[in-house]
């Protein structure tokens, strides 16, 4: 994922004239990554996706869940193996 600060400075080392390739590797991106960011808002400032990706795998058995760590608040989770 990319931050506002290597946006920032790839943009900055763009404007001083150095190429592409040269203003991604200081910023620790690719040149490909370069060319998204080289203008337009910032990866803060993206609108975030408001939808599931996929579907809720506790979404049927939620209310349980809820219930039973009510009821036994210093329960732990244990590993188990599977296969």
């Amino acid at each position: 994922m990319v931050t506002d600060q290597q946006v920032l400075l790839l943009r900055r080392r763009i404007m001083e004239g150095k190429t592409q390739q040269a203003s991604a590797a200081a910023a620790g991106m690719s040149a490909r990554g370069a060319r998204r960011w080289r203008s337009g808002p910032l990866p803060s400032e993206k609108k975030k996706r408001s939808w599931r990706t996929r579907p809720d795998a506790f979404s049927g058995v939620w209310c349980e869940i809820l219930s039973w760590l009510q009821h036994k608040p210093d329960a732990a989770a244990t590993s188990c193996s599977v296969g």
